[in-house]
């Protein structure tokens, strides 16, 4: 069966595409659906995000798609906020010994005042991509991505995500372009819900919507809903002191669960 996977992968870069499990394991539990979401420490699904910390963080994530060993993600990133912006560092790698992404990470986002009360925030990451596949060789090239966060009106935010729009490609293959625009809505403080537009170049706009709820300090209860294709995720948060752990689980309408897990540290 892992043949098989490698296969999908080598053949056709579509398979990362069918698992939202790649920038933390709470956006991961809400769909994917973290365009809008302030706090968020990865930024993966907005680098404009870090601009939204007050502190400085060190986490690790990790994840295994569809239960299959030859599709493993890790992740390690520190984010350290100062009196001029946040900058943000990290590695991650993805694959195994016949096929593996490595990924070295740089990012900064600022915030910047609207009138007296808004602040909107900018975030720009980069990073250099290796791929290797032994017996056929490897190869290398740099990605960009650029997002905005604004909070439209207390409660609401609206942010905006777009990745390699300078067309970016390994071996004649280009790699995805998206955009994703979303929105969070926060009705108590307790409570959010967040929506995602989600277009990569290769394929059909994808929805994606997710739930957080807070029923004590402690614990954070997540669940989401993504289409093209269909997926449904859920995961906790726990809370302890500057101590944060969260498990996600996803699951494709065809090929299965993916779990999720990450740790994290503010100090």
């Amino acid at each position: 069966m892992r043949w098989l996977f490698l296969l999908l992968l080598l053949a056709c870069p579509s398979v990362k595409a069918q698992t939202s499990m790649e920038g933390g394991a709470r956006v991961a539990a809400l769909g994917g659906a973290g365009t809008a979401l302030t706090g968020e420490s990865w930024g993966h699904a907005n680098p404009a995000s870090w601009a939204t910390l007050s502190e400085r963080h060190v986490g690790f994530f990790a994840t295994q798609a569809f239960g299959l060993e030859a599709l493993q993600l890790g992740a390690l990133h520190v984010v350290y906020p100062f009196a001029v912006g946040t900058m943000a560092v990290g590695a991650r790698t993805f694959g195994y010994e016949a096929y593996r992404e490595t990924r070295f990470e740089w990012g900064g986002a600022r915030g910047f005042s609207l009138g007296t009360t808004r602040q909107f925030n900018l975030g720009i990451k980069f990073q250099y991509l290796q791929v290797s596949v032994p017996g056929y060789g490897s190869g290398n090239t740099i990605t960009a991505g650029i997002g905005g966060l604004v909070q439209v009106l207390p409660g609401f935010d609206l942010g905006f995500h777009a990745t390699n729009l300078h067309q970016p490609s390994i071996a004649a293959d280009e790699l995805a372009r998206t955009l994703a625009i979303g929105i969070a809505y926060a009705p108590i403080p307790s409570l959010r819900v967040v929506t995602d537009v989600y277009k990569d170049v290769r394929f059909p706009l994808s929805l994606r919507a997710g739930i957080e709820a807070q029923p004590v300090k402690v614990l954070s209860i997540r669940a989401g809903t993504t289409t093209a294709p269909a997926r449904i995720s859920t995961g906790v948060g726990l809370h302890v002191g500057r101590i944060v752990a969260d498990l996600a689980a996803e699951r494709h309408v065809y090929l299965g669960w993916s779990p999720a897990i990450a740790f994290g540290m503010t100090w």
